[in-house]
């Protein structure tokens, strides 16, 4: 049943990139490519019909000059853009446009996972609302399988500190992980206790990458289906007794789902990794809104630091930055456990290792990504193995 599910999910999504390119010759498509969106009078319409209230005022691009600003992303083109304007010219003077990667495969499994129209809708209507700095979003659309957003040009404030591949791989000072758990925690104490109909009005369930009646499908299999991959391209890295606990999980899917996502809920990031910070002074922003769900603020925490930090690093400072998060918490006024909160930090070790054997299994987007990739395989196997996964799904399923 779940491989008829997932074959009708993946039919689906292959008739909507059909259906996109049967539009390109009518010309009812969303442009996509890089050549299309840099035309004056194509991003100014884009920009227009997808405009969010931030923006004022129609816009009218007279000129177009693509920077030669290399902006990695392992499944977008992101353009980085001069403009022109006329009239009061709404629009900074440089600005950052997302697209489609132009791989028909890549933006084929972006959009069984439902990634780009998540965040599409992240920054047109939830966005603005945080607590915490995101980049100003002046328009976004998404249509059939394609999306565009376009945001102001980080790289133009001065103020403004990105985390490049080498700051993932290096690791960020403990004084770095500690704002980036300070941001966390302003984040998911915000809408923590709500109501679960009031939360999902600000996210609707349809985008949760594990509780949605296609995305739990999707993940599922997503999951069971790239462990064996993973091992052949990395063989040797993850030990015999973590892939039994690996399968374990996946036989008990439902029961953990249930565990894990249950209770009182805030909003994630769900891909909190260091990349998607950038800081201002000591204060942490957060971009690359593709996986925000409801669920527990251990999540984000448990990702971000398994990887942001070299094993070794962690092991020294794991329990100190847990609880230096546990008190923001209570700073922020909506205290959780601390006994408790260990325990779901363990428990989430999965959810780094599953991340990243997907993300190798299914062969990483972008191969310039490959070490990266390696390295967090590295750190996630060794959190799990420290943080006893094993043992804690052996006592979760036996209790």
């Amino acid at each position: 049943m779940q491989n008829m599910k997932m074959g009708a999910i993946a039919g689906n999504t292959g008739l909507r990139l059909l259906g996109d390119a049967l539009g390109d010759i009518t010309g009812h498509s969303m442009p996509f490519r890089a050549e299309q969106v840099e035309q004056p009078a194509v991003l100014t319409r884009m920009v227009n019909e997808g405009a969010l209230p931030v923006l004022g005022q129609p816009v009218a691009i007279t000129g177009i000059h693509r920077q030669a600003i290399p902006a990695v992303s392992s499944n977008c083109q992101n353009l980085v853009l001069t403009i022109e304007q006329s009239g009061q010219a709404p629009l900074p003077d440089s600005v950052f446009v997302k697209l489609p990667m132009e791989s028909l495969l890549t933006r084929w499994f972006m959009n069984v996972i439902s990634s780009w129209r998540l965040e599409s809708h992240f920054f047109r209507h939830v966005a603005s609302g945080l607590p915490l700095r995101t980049p100003v979003t002046f328009a976004t659309a998404w249509q059939g399988s394609r999306f565009f957003l376009l945001q102001e040009n980080l790289r133009a404030d001065p103020d403004v500190t990105l985390f490049t591949n080498l700051d993932m791989i290096r690791g960020p000072t403990l004084e770095q992980a500690r704002h980036c758990l300070d941001a966390f925690a302003r984040l998911h104490a915000f809408h923590y206790g709500m109501k679960p109909d009031q939360q999902l009005r600000i996210l609707p369930l349809d985008y949760h990458p594990f509780l949605s009646p296609t995305m739990g499908v999707v993940s599922r299999n997503l999951n069971r289906l790239a462990l064996q991959p993973c091992m052949k391209k990395r063989p040797g890295e993850i030990p015999a007794e973590l892939a039994a606990a690996y399968r374990l999980t996946l036989t008990n899917w439902d029961a953990l789902l249930t565990h894990w996502f249950s209770g009182p809920l805030s909003l994630l990031h769900g891909d909190s990794h260091l990349g998607n910070f950038f800081a201002t002074g000591e204060k942490m922003g957060m971009l690359d809104w593709q996986a925000a769900h409801w669920g527990k603020g251990m999540r984000d925490v448990l990702y971000f630091l398994v990887d942001a930090l070299p094993a070794e690093v962690l092991a020294a400072h794991e329990a100190e930055l847990v609880q230096y998060y546990v008190e923001s918490r209570a700073r922020y006024g909506e205290p959780i456990d601390s006994g408790q909160a260990w325990q779901d930090y363990r428990s989430f070790s999965f959810h780094a290792l599953m991340t990243i054997v997907v993300s190798i299994g299914f062969g990483a987007l972008n191969e310039e990504q490959d070490a990266l990739m390696l390295e967090i395989l590295r750190r996630a196997v060794a959190a799990s193995e420290r943080l006893d996964y094993a043992g804690w799904l052996h006592d979760f399923l036996h209790r």
